[in-house]
């Protein structure tokens, strides 16, 4: 039954490859310049083995479907190869090993039209961008209002809320509400990213700084994927000091799925945004 889930699975990423590699003409390739005997049209699977720095039976067992331990970093010198595109690189990624490819070093600041519009013309109630690591790459106008830090120079919301001073005055029930439910967010994310060195450092940093962080770590085992639904209580200069109670939304921009579309909305009713 095993061999016959892998044959199907294999045959259709087989079938991917090989289209995907018949349309490179192989005389364009810098990088098959030089190569004796000189290449035709046809790009082979030996020519990508060579371009890819494997054998030509490790490149095969990929093309044939079958289940290596292949790396990211050789799925993305195929993707090179054979010119794929972006979303042709994600299927080869989700195909092979049940994961989308590595986040290319893309510029913070480089937000898709749509998404940046949604931000902007979000007036009602507070509303930010972070990523993988929680760093605030874009706010809206009442964001500002509501959490000054977040115009400060890189602004990120874990940092804020687990280790500055005024995040426990503002943060009702910090650390029930707050501490807890951050820690066992980040625990998630650390495990599901093992090769971030920026999640790496920053869990380090809060663990480092913090005796209560500390404490929490060590003793729970929680764990949280998101705050999507999530009802807490603020006490924010923007309101006077009075105490209101909120609820966070999180939505995935599905043209940047490393960024989480976060926004602010009253709970129970209460009006006073």
């Amino acid at each position: 039954m095993e061999a016959a889930v892998d044959r199907v699975d294999g045959e259709s990423i087989s079938r991917l490859l090989r289209g995907w590699r018949a349309r490179v003409d192989a005389r364009t390739l810098p990088e098959l310049r030089g190569v004796f005997p000189r290449p035709g049209r046809r790009l082979s699977q030996k020519h990508v083995a060579r371009m890819t720095g494997v054998s030509e039976g490790w490149y095969r067992a990929l093309e044939a479907g079958r289940r290596q331990d292949f790396s990211e970093s050789f799925l993305l010198r195929v993707a090179q190869a054979l010119r794929l595109s972006e979303a042709e690189t994600l299927t080869l990624f989700l195909a092979v090993c049940g994961r989308r490819p590595p986040e290319s070093g893309r510029d913070r600041s480089d937000l898709p039209r749509g998404v940046k519009a949604l931000l902007e013309q979000q007036v009602s109630y507070p509303a930010y961008l972070s990523d993988v690591a929680w760093n605030v790459v874009a706010a809206n106008s009442l964001m500002g209002e509501w959490f000054p830090w977040v115009t400060r120079p890189q602004p990120n919301l874990m940092r804020w809320a687990l280790l500055h001073p005024e995040a426990r005055e503002q943060m009702l029930d910090w650390e029930d509400s707050c501490a807890r439910i951050y820690l066992a967010m980040l625990r998630v994310a650390s495990n599901s990213n093992p090769g971030n060195e920026e999640l790496r450092t920053l869990v380090r940093d809060i663990l480092e700084a913090d005796a209560d962080c500390r404490r929490i770590w060590a003793e729970e085992y929680d764990v949280v994927e998101h705050r999507d639904g999530h009802d807490f209580r603020l006490r924010l200069p923007y309101h006077g000091n009075a105490e209101i109670r909120v609820t966070t939304h999180v939505l995935l921009p599905i043209q940047r799925p490393d960024l989480r579309f976060v926004f602010i909305t009253p709970a129970d009713g209460w009006a006073g945004v």
